[in-house]
C-alpha cells in the first residue's frame, strides 16, 4: 500500500497471555510499535519502525464485531510523513512496544513485549482471515491463558492502564509480573 491509499477488512485475531518472551526470540531482530489512540475519538496513530524497512505511519479505526471475541473491523489510512507529524500533535494515550515476528503452529504471529508501566506483559498475537482458521489454530503449550476477547489486553485499553492495575489483572491468570 503506498501513502494516501486505503485497507479496510475483518480481522480475526487470537491472543495469548506469555509468561515471557520465548528464549528462542532473544536474540531475534523486533520492531518498535508506538499507537497513539486520540483522545475523545476512536482512531489510532501508529508508526512501525522495523529495521528491515522504513517507518510505516498509518491511521486506523476498529471495531469489535458484537458476539464474536476473535472479529473486528478494521479501517486504516497509510500517513505521509508531514500528516503522522501533524496528528502526533494531538493529545491521546501513548502504547510502545516491541514485536518479533514468528510462527507458532505454522502460522505467522507477533509476539510483543512491553516496557515502561507494562513492563513484564507479554503477548502473543494470531491473525487469521476467517473464523474456520481461528478454529484451528491451537493455543501455544507456553501459554499462561488465551486472553482473546479480554478488552484490558486490547491495544487502546492498555494505553490507558498502570502497572498496578496490569498486575491485578494478570494475576487473575495466576501469573506474576516480573
Amino acid at each position: 500500500m503506498t501513502p494516501g491509499t486505503t485497507g479496510e477488512g475483518l480481522r480475526h485475531e487470537r491472543c495469548f497471555l506469555l509468561p515471557a518472551l520465548p528464549r528462542a526470540l532473544a536474540e531475534g531482530t523486533a520492531a518498535l510499535v508506538e499507537e497513539r489512540y486520540l483522545a475523545g475519538t476512536r482512531l489510532m496513530l501508529r508508526r512501525l519502525v522495523s529495521p528491515a524497512a522504513p517507518a510505516r505511519p498509518e491511521l486506523t479505526e476498529g471495531q469489535r464485531i458484537r458476539g464474536d471475541r476473535t472479529a473486528r473491523v478494521v479501517l486504516s489510512e497509510r500517513l505521509r510523513p508531514e500528516a503522522y507529524l501533524a496528528l502526533r500533535r494531538l493529545p491521546a494515550d501513548v502504547l510502545v512496544w516491541r514485536r518479533y515476528l514468528v510462527r507458532l503452529a505454522g502460522w505467522p504471529c507477533g509476539v510483543d513485549v512491553f516496557a515502561g508501566e507494562l513492563s513484564g506483559l507479554v503477548l502473543a498475537q494470531a491473525a487469521f482471515g476467517s473464523a474456520a482458521e481461528v478454529a484451528r489454530f491451537p493455543a501455544p503449550v507456553y501459554a499462561v491463558a488465551e486472553v482473546t476477547g479480554d478488552d484490558r489486553f486490547g491495544e487502546d485499553e492498555l494505553a490507558r492502564t498502570t502497572g498496578s492495575a496490569l498486575a491485578r489483572t494478570v494475576s487473575e491468570y495466576g501469573m506474576l509480573l516480573r
